[in-house]
């Protein structure tokens, strides 16, 4: 449990940890649907984690959205989380219905729909955002 967990029982740092993990081993499975699922969760905590720190908190799934917010947010002269961000868009992953787009509901997807290169890059994407940002806000204190 971090320092940010709602009263809701919501913790974004603690969940994101968990899916990247979890996306990690879905996809040295060979579970690429699952794998890619997960990661897109990841970019979500981590961009409701940058919301709920600068004191805007964030709700939906659309990372669209979401990324747009937090780059807003991010652009604030009183904001403590820019330094963690190095990619300036935050994120590759994109919110939609397309091939190559995230989206929650592809958990009702058949299996297949996610193919293991873009289940890669997702994870790798969703790693990369993780390290940068809960890891080292953990390591800075910011994140207990």
């Amino acid at each position: 449990m971090s320092n940010l967990k709602q009263a809701n029982g919501d913790d974004f740092p603690d969940a994101a940890q968990k899916h990247v993990e979890d996306s990690k081993q879905l996809l040295s499975a060979g579970r690429f649907d699952g794998a890619g699922y997960l990661a897109g969760y990841v970019v979500e905590c981590v961009l409701k984690t940058i919301a709920q720190i600068e004191g805007q908190p964030l709700r939906g799934h659309d990372l669209n959205q979401l990324s747009g917010a937090v780059l807003t947010l991010l652009s604030a002269p009183s904001c403590v989380t820019a330094q963690y961000i190095s990619h300036p868009a935050i994120t590759i992953l994109k919110y939609g219905q397309a091939p190559g787009e995230w989206k929650e509901t592809i958990r009702y997807s058949g299996e297949g729909r996610i193919t293991d290169l873009l289940a890669q890059t997702w994870v790798d994407e969703a790693q990369r955002l993780y390290i940068e940002v809960i890891s080292q806000m953990k390591l800075d204190g910011v994140i207990q």
